[in-house]
């Protein structure tokens, strides 16, 4: 209907009110004398027509001009009588018909004008969103190509050094930078522009880290059911900052003398409204004093604040093993 309004009543509203009008002769002079008074009806299609192409002011002279021409078909056929028996009564009735058709018409114009506004309007937005998610992919693209850039001048300047501890900073530097990077690496996988699946960032970046150390990936046991629940970017890289230097941690003070690197449970789970992380080893457990002052348990407690949760990090029971818990609301898409 949308679409043949405008057609005929639009585009086209002095031919389709002369169809109307050819067909309204052809239905008189063919039908009147079989359907008698009967066929006063038909006029009520041109009176229909001329609204709906001239609005109110084309209903109303329509209604006003009914009358007269029926009667005039009908003296054309030779029978008057078949005029309504009241013709005061017919002529208000076809005023009244015709102008209320021209309201309802115009109406009818007024909300199809609304419908394509709110089309237009539509397509506009889509077309800004469309855009938008484009810069967003170009930015992230560029911000991931800069780290990349800054990862490569901290390896020329470690191999550069000779000094053992340069060489340990620039490694934990080097993976804080990779959790940020592989954040944007995420964004191309997902469909959100802005948005990361957090149980397949940690798969990637607990291969990645386990690759990069040299650690069998065998040792450390993944538990992820986040429940397909898309976390924005800035809590990712909060995530995957926390992950990095925990196992970084873990690796570090590993027990002296064991054979291989300790066994490690990593798990994060979504809840009603909020996530829980949690990372166990087999270690050595925790040197108080000593990791409690170390760059990186301040750095997970500013991110742990930063996730809006708090951080726990103790000694396993027996004083073998150290176990990271955390627990921090499901942040908002729009964060």
């Amino acid at each position: 209907m949308k679409e043949l309004h405008p057609l005929f009543f639009i585009h086209h509203r002095v031919a389709s009110l002369a169809a109307a009008l050819g067909l309204y002769l052809l239905l008189m002079l063919g039908l009147g004398r079989v359907l008698g008074i009967s066929s006063n009806y038909f006029v009520i299609l041109t009176i229909a027509v001329a609204a709906m192409s001239f609005g109110s002011l084309g209903g109303l002279v329509a209604g006003i001009l009914a009358l007269p021409a029926n009667l005039l078909v009908f003296a054309f056929l030779g029978h008057p009588e078949y005029s309504p028996a009241s013709k005061l009564v017919a002529e208000i009735a076809g005023t009244a018909v015709g102008f209320v058709f021209g309201r309802l018409a115009g109406y009818f114009q007024k909300l199809m004008a609304e419908i394509q506004r709110r089309v237009a309007t539509e397509e506009a937005l889509r077309r800004a969103l469309e855009d938008k998610e484009l810069l967003l992919k170009e930015i992230h693209h560029r911000v991931k190509n800069n780290l990349s850039v800054i990862k490569a001048l901290v390896q020329l300047q470690s191999s550069r050094s000779k000094d053992p501890a340069f060489h340990l900073a620039a490694e934990e530097l080097m993976g804080r930078i990779f959790a940020i990077s592989l954040v944007h690496d995420q964004l191309k996988v997902d469909q959100e522009p802005s948005l990361v699946d957090p149980a397949r960032y940690l798969e990637a970046l607990v291969s990645n880290l386990a690759s990069g150390l040299g650690m069998d990936t065998t040792r450390i046991s993944l538990s992820l059911d986040t429940r397909g629940i898309l976390m924005p970017t800035e809590s990712a890289i909060s995530l995957g900052l926390i992950v990095n230097e925990i196992l970084t941690n873990t690796l570090k003070h590993a027990c002296p003398g064991r054979l291989g690197p300790p066994a490690i449970e990593l798990s994060l789970e979504a809840g009603e409204g909020a996530f829980f992380l949690a990372i166990g080893d087999d270690g050595p457990g925790l040197e108080q004093q000593a990791s409690r002052n170390g760059l990186g348990l301040k750095l997970i407690d500013s991110l742990a604040r930063s996730l809006g949760g708090k951080a726990e990090l103790r000694s396993a029971e027996g004083g073998c093993g150290a176990r990271f818990e955390l627990a921090f609301p499901q942040p908002s898409p729009r964060a």
